[in-house]
């Protein structure tokens, strides 16, 4: 294979490696990963188990499919629904913030958050749903924004550097093959002719 040939083929594959796998491979993780969660029905209670401490929101489920059935509900919960999250094993009360400013969709479901409580220890939390014009399905769950963005910032940052990379490496194997095909031109006579061998010689 020529000079510059192989260096080519090695950049061209780095190229749409970069460009498309890259992201593929570490965002579509984020988008499957929901299954994860805990859902459950409302109105009534559900004990969930919490083993990283940080900010949890509860979830309504308006569409999705749970337990074999599909749910397309409002996104917004009605008037007068109440909610109670607690300690399991203490009974202590935590402070439930109302925040319904995220929303989220995928794999064909949405939903959109209630609002959040602050969990300071691994414990089990009890949620109480009271109220509310029909079954839903509620999920809950810790909203990691910030390891989210970092991980599709890096997967896109790893995607630049490859397809720069690819380029790069694309460009110099042409320079190789340039370089070449002129040592070559350099090396027949002036008229560019190839004389063959005289009679005898190998």
């Amino acid at each position: 294979m020529r000079t510059g040939i192989k260096t080519i083929i090695a950049g061209v594959i780095l190229f749409p490696l970069g460009a498309c796998v890259v992201p593929l491979a570490i965002v579509l993780p984020l988008i499957l990963r929901d299954s994860d969660e805990e859902q459950f029905t409302v109105p009534g209670k559900a004990q969930i188990a919490i083993q990283e401490p940080g900010r949890h929101y509860l979830w309504n489920d308006h569409e999705t499919i749970f337990e074999g059935r599909s749910y397309n509900r409002s996104a917004d919960i009605p008037d007068g629904t109440q909610i109670m999250i607690t300690n399991a094993q203490t009974g202590e009360q935590f402070d439930f913030v109302g925040d319904a400013s995220i929303s989220s969709g995928s794999r064909g479901g949405a939903r959109k958050t209630i609002g959040y409580v602050e969990i300071q220890t691994p414990c089990t939390v009890e949620i109480e749903v009271v109220g509310g014009d029909c079954e839903r399905v509620f999920s809950f769950s810790e909203f990691e924004l910030l390891p989210m963005l970092g991980l599709i910032l890096g997967a896109f940052a790893s995607a630049g550097i490859l397809t720069m990379a690819g380029l790069g490496i694309t460009v110099w194997g042409i320079v190789k093959l340039a370089r070449s095909n002129e040592r070559g031109e350099q090396s027949l006579p002036p008229d560019g002719t190839r004389f063959a061998p005289a009679a005898g010689e190998e």
